[in-house]
């Protein structure tokens, strides 16, 4: 660090900065990642994190909160099996709705430096029908040709069969086909789009009624834009100015003779 003084001796001195950081609570790892698991049935096993830092040993943990009910979190400060690395078991019970999840738990402990730890639980719940895939992108849409993809489902389960009963978009000048793979338990929805797009952003929902109750409407969002709407979002370069003489000067340069 330079530091300027108004001593004329010694105008300018470099100080050397030293700190020692201390970790004193924490949690590790602070975010955690379930497996793909199906929602009616719960995680399948168990993952761990640990307390770190200085007060971990003597920290005592008076209460754990989650907006989510179905996620267990249970505490062992020996450790579960005797581990030390695994003092936070975290599983999910049966139920958890299909989707994408992202829940905060907090912990809250009779530290006074750090009264309360947070620990974020991540994963996604499926059912017994893999959708595949759930965000559906057009990408660039010419006007001249007709722009095709295809969202797959199929049954998880050799046991399970279900079947596709309707098909929809929200946007009109989409068109859907379903097309049966194997009976009960693939299908395959196309979605098209003739001619180009009308409009140069498209944005909906592709909607999918099956005859189960765990997913009776499954919903496919659906995005793109054409390709004239992708040449307006480009910027372009600044148009270079021309540089002229001043008045007096290309005066002056007109009434000189020649050499």
């Amino acid at each position: 660090m330079l530091v300027v003084t108004n001593d004329p001796a010694a105008k300018n001195l470099r100080l050397k900065v030293s700190a020692r950081v201390e970790m004193v609570l924490a949690i590790k790892p602070a975010r955690i990642v379930i497996p793909e698991f199906i929602g009616k049935d719960g995680s399948t096993d168990p993952l761990y994190a640990q307390f770190t830092g200085t007060k971990s040993n003597s920290v005592n943990i008076v209460s754990v909160k989650s907006a989510n009910k179905l996620l267990n979190i249970e505490i062992n400060k020996d450790g579960f099996d005797g581990d030390t690395t695994r003092q936070i078991k975290i599983k999910v019970l049966p139920g958890m709705a299909v989707g994408r999840f992202r829940e905060k738990v907090t912990f809250k402990t009779d530290n006074t430096s750090v009264p309360t730890l947070q620990l974020y639980v991540m994963g996604e719940s499926i059912g017994n029908i893999t959708v595949s895939p759930r965000n559906l992108p057009l990408g660039k849409i010419s006007p001249e040709s007709t722009t095709r993809k295809t969202i797959r489902l199929q049954s998880t389960k050799d046991t399970f069969t279900f079947n596709v009963v309707d098909v929809s978009c929200t946007v009109k000048e989409i068109a859907t086909e379903l097309i049966t793979v194997t009976p009960g338990k693939e299908y395959q929805v196309v979605v098209s789009l003739p001619d180009g797009a009308p409009h140069p952003i498209i944005r909906g929902k592709i909607i999918i009624k099956t005859d189960t109750e765990e997913q009776k409407i499954i919903t496919v969002q659906v995005f793109g834009r054409t390709a004239s709407a992708v040449g307006r979002n480009r910027r372009m370069p600044p148009a270079k100015s021309r540089k002229t003489k001043p008045a007096r000067e290309r005066e002056t340069s007109e009434k000189l003779p020649p050499m």
